[in-house]
């Protein structure tokens, strides 16, 4: 059994006495955490109109927009990979240490398997917040609260995530972003960007539409793909 520190199950403990308090109240929780477009598409959206904004620093948005999204899929590469190496960590819904009461709607049957530590949404989701706040400062503080608030939290109060699973992936999205904007690797990268869009204009933003969908569906497509590839695989070897 995995039992919660005491920074955890201050917060688990209290949000928990708010379930089944009000169907419409859980419902509206489960509605958010599984709708893409409030989750995501919002936030992506705000790339496409940095880089179409016609603005004395489009060339420094744009840029910005393509470290945000390089950020954004090392982000969830190593959010995924950590959940992997780390010890398996028992989400709270279905923890047996915790007398947790499940909000009404809620399953847990796809979660399983899948450790809760850290949280790989939050991980992706704080990256890109990092790369917007990098653009601009008072949209990026907003964006910061969007994700704090619309995302993390109905993952908390529906029982998916511990409070250190968000703080743990807030901070390593964060670090990830302000790393690779770092002119040593944010210059070269924008740089080569720059000129296939000029070069493949076509393939360029069929490309850059793709990886936006994919970013505000977490690669939901492209995990389930991706397993079933190695599925198969196992089977043939």
């Amino acid at each position: 059994m995995q039992l919660m520190n005491g920074f955890d199950s201050s917060i688990i403990g209290y949000l928990n006495k708010f379930a089944q308090t009000s169907k419409s109240f859980d419902a509206f929780m489960v509605f958010i955490v599984d709708n893409s477009f409030i989750k995501a598409v919002i936030l992506v959206c705000i790339l496409w109109f940095f880089w179409f904004q016609k603005s004395s620093k489009l060339t420094g948005n744009r840029k910005g927009v393509i470290v945000t999204i390089f950020s954004c899929l090392v982000a969830i590469a190593v959010g995924r990979l950590l959940c992997v190496l780390l010890p398996f960590r028992a989400r709270p819904i279905i923890n047996p240490a915790i007398n947790f009461v499940k909000p009404f709607g809620t399953s847990a049957l796809s979660l399983g398997t899948w450790s809760s530590f850290p949280s790989d949404n939050a991980v992706m989701f704080f990256s890109l917040a990092t790369g917007i706040f990098l653009i601009s400062r008072k949209l990026g503080i907003l964006t910061y609260l969007y994700v704090l608030f619309v995302i993390c939290f109905p993952r908390v109060y529906l029982g998916y995530h511990f409070p250190t699973d968000i703080l743990a992936g807030a901070v390593i999205g964060i670090l990830i972003t302000f790393l690779i904007s770092g002119n040593k690797i944010s210059n070269p990268l924008s740089n080569k960007v720059f000129e296939f869009s000029a070069k493949h204009t076509g393939i360029f933003y069929s490309l850059a539409f793709l990886l936006t969908y994919e970013i505000s569906k977490m690669f939901i497509e492209v995990r389930f793909i991706c397993s079933h590839l190695l599925e198969v695989m196992r089977r043939i070897v």
